[in-house]
């Protein structure tokens, strides 16, 4: 059992022990360890009594113990016999815990989504203790949310599968004519299914092994892997798979503006000579940023190019590792600084830091620095937007920090104007550095508050504020399609794992994915230059702010 199906047991063993009105506290402390066995590095199996007993109650052990043994949980086995199958189904709704859920299906006796949805509409759910018009009305955007993207996944969720796929594809049938193609291949945000262009006949008995046919015609195989991602294969013949390779993986738009001859080609390098443009990677195929990039190319931003780790989490406040763990993860990876930027005070429910605690942190990483060098810790703070535009905290903390990051986390629905207004009053307080998750959005979650995009990059242009794209893969935010107008403004962009955990780190591989489709370039990306670009960048950056530092 690895960490996450561990972690995934515990958060279901919580839901239910809620949803059946059993062991609040138990379920509080299952909780708590699903968050912190998701973030570990080390198997949670393969540790010992002592490192259990860091990191666990008594009652976590017990039931890890008995998981190991097992092989299952018999008390959760219990509950999930008790549980109406369509109460799984409400688990996935945004906002619907296991204590809501209790009181729907023991007060209103509404077990499916179908239910709740109808119930919702009829409003008859704001007569229910604990609920309200509100609730209500955000309950059936959810849903109807959740239905429209029922049949979506996150590109991360099966990148590596779909390359795992094409591989064993390429082995079976002994062939390079196979390759993804679609959006998967342009690597956008969320995907519907695998495409995968064959350039040989694929049998349907030989392609058992690797998914689950449904249906096989002459032009195109689909179905399912075993893990239950859907797949399309379309068949080609292979003297014009390239050309078809090329007309299923770009845009329609990008596709008609490229290819205007008939012929066959031996490779899609070719393509783009006959259209006298130089080779746009599949990432950049969307009719958007990969014409200005084309006047005069510059190698896109790559993984190897990222020289520091910005925007990060420690256990001083909703982080799982220490400060210290953290920044030698960071070393060990080859990185050249890290960005320490726990939560503000605002932000309670993550464990915010008030200021005193701060300090303290602020001295511990002044002391630590002392012990890693050259390797540089910066010391930064993830700090609230509060509905004011104003920042979390006053002048004189805030100009203790090397940079600030600021960011929205609670109300975020407002209107456009008030919206955009509030972040450029923060973006034009001179101790912003970089602006954190645009737009708040979750991808198939929740899209976000809704902004003047050009009016946000036109003020971190003004102000000289970093925007960040926001690594983490259910977010990617900023959206990678306002990259261009960014770059023509000359704003630079902070690709960042958002990590609360050493395993978060290596999110930055889906902000450089993202960063890529809207032609970013290793001269723009902030956390792609070294330390020392950084260290003197900050240096000019502050100097207005060391002027308010001594007005105070």
């Amino acid at each position: 059992m690895d960490n996450h199906l561990v972690s995934r047991a515990f958060s279901l063993y919580s839901e239910l022990l809620q949803l059946h009105g059993q062991g609040e506290r138990l379920s509080d402390w299952l909780a708590g360890a699903a968050y912190r066995i998701r973030q570990m590095e080390k198997r949670v199996t393969d540790m010992s009594e002592d490192e259990m007993a860091e990191q666990f109650r008594p009652e976590i052990i017990e039931i890890i113990k008995e998981g190991k043994k097992r092989h299952n949980i018999a008390a959760l086995e219990g509950l999930i016999q008790l549980t109406p199958s369509g109460l799984f189904d409400m688990m996935r709704i945004k906002g619907l815990g296991g204590r809501k859920l209790h009181v729907l299906w023991q007060t209103a006796k509404i077990d499916t989504i179908e239910g709740l949805l109808s119930a919702a509409k009829a409003g008859e759910l704001r007569s229910i203790p604990g609920f309200g018009a509100k609730t209500e009305a955000n309950i059936i955007e959810a849903i109807e949310a959740m239905n429209s993207s029922a049949e979506h996944f996150h590109y991360a969720t099966v990148a590596d599968l779909a390359d795992e796929f094409v591989a064993a594809l390429k082995k079976r049938f002994d062939t390079e004519l196979i390759s993804l193609c679609g959006d998967i291949r342009r690597q956008t945000t969320t995907v519907e299914r695998i495409e995968v262009l064959a350039g040989v006949v694929l049998s349907r008995d030989r392609l058992k092994k690797l998914m689950n046919v449904s249906e096989q015609t002459e032009a195109e195989t689909t179905g399912h892997t075993h893990d239950e991602i859907l797949v399309a294969i379309y068949h080609t013949t292979p003297s014009d798979f390239y050309r078809e390779l090329f007309l299923r993986t770009g845009t329609s738009a990008h596709t008609q503006r490229v290819l205007t001859a008939t012929a066959n080609f031996s490779s899609e390098e070719a393509i783009y000579q006959q259209a006298r443009l130089p080779f746009i990677v599949p990432e950049l195929r969307e009719d958007m940023a990969e014409w200005d990039w084309a006047k005069d190319p510059q190698p896109l931003i790559t993984l190897e190019d990222i020289r520091g780790v910005v925007h990060n989490h420690t256990d001083w406040s909703d982080g799982v590792d220490r400060l210290e763990s953290f920044a030698k993860a960071c070393q060990r990876k080859c990185y050249e600084y890290v960005v320490i930027s726990d939560h503000s005070q605002n932000a309670h429910y993550a464990g915010g830091l008030k200021p005193d605690k701060v300090l303290r942190q602020l001295e511990a990483i002044d002391q630590l620095n002392k012990k890693v060098g050259p390797f540089k810790i910066f010391k930064s703070i993830e700090c609230d937007i509060l509905v004011s535009g104003e920042l979390d905290y006053d002048p004189a903390l805030l100009s203790q920090f090397d940079l600030v990051i600021i960011s929205v986390h609670q109300q975020l629905k407002m209107a456009e104007e008030k919206a955009t207004a509030r972040l450029i009053k923060a973006i034009e307080n001179p101790f912003t550095t970089i602006l954190g998750h645009m737009t708040g959005r979750q991808l198939l979650v929740r899209p976000g508050y809704p902004l003047d995009f050009k009016k946000v990059i036109d003020a971190c242009a003004t102000n000289g504020v970093v925007i960040e794209l926001n690594a983490n893969p259910y977010r990617l935010d900023m959206d990678w399609s306002h990259i261009p107008y960014a770059l023509e403004k000359g704003v630079m962009i902070s690709i960042d794992p958002d990590s609360h955990s050493i395993h978060e780190i290596d999110n930055i591989r889906w902000g450089v994915s993202a960063a890529r489709k809207g032609g970013l370039t290793k001269a723009m990306t902030w956390n792609a230059q070294p330390l020392a670009f950084i260290e003197d960048w900050l240096a000019k950056r502050n100097t207005k702010r060391n002027y308010e530092k001594e007005k105070l």
